[in-house]
């Protein structure tokens, strides 16, 4: 009896095609698991993002006081009112907003260098997510 090699070998491949589900079980955890750590790293970058956006339009409002003063010939610790700073025609158009939704605080005054004119009072939820400016961050102001 002369056995057909080709119809055992058809027979066997068509058992074996296809996935278990325990395959197919494994493939979508594994989608799961990456699709999580991508929506956490997103998180984490729009966190990082915002506070780069608000300690630049700290540096920013910075800026324009330093060079109104400069131009008003003012010393430091001169008055300088958040009305003469922010609004048409003055040293910035528009008063900035925290984009996480802290409040700026103004000081008044034209600060000496190293000084903050504003600070921001995010605190966040993490030790790296606070807006508030830090002597390192303000050194050459």
């Amino acid at each position: 009896m002369k056995i057909d090699t080709h119809t055992v070998y058809s027979r066997r491949l068509a058992h074996r095609s296809g996935m278990t589900l325990i395959e197919i079980s494994l493939v979508i955890a594994l989608l799961l698991g990456l699709i999580a750590v991508v929506f956490l790293g997103i998180g984490s970058y729009r966190q990082g993002a915002d506070k780069a956006k608000c300690k630049m339009q700290l540096a920013a409002v910075q800026k324009a006081v330093r060079s109104g003063a400069n131009m008003q010939n003012l010393a430091a610790l001169a008055t300088l009112a958040e009305a003469s700073v922010f609004g048409a025609g003055q040293l910035m158009e528009n008063e900035p907003v925290c984009p996480s939704g802290g409040d700026y605080t103004w000081q008044g005054t034209v600060p000496a260098v190293g000084v903050p004119y504003g600070n921001c009072d995010f605190a966040g939820t993490g030790p790296t997510s606070t807006h508030v400016l830090a002597a390192a961050d303000t050194t050459d102001w």
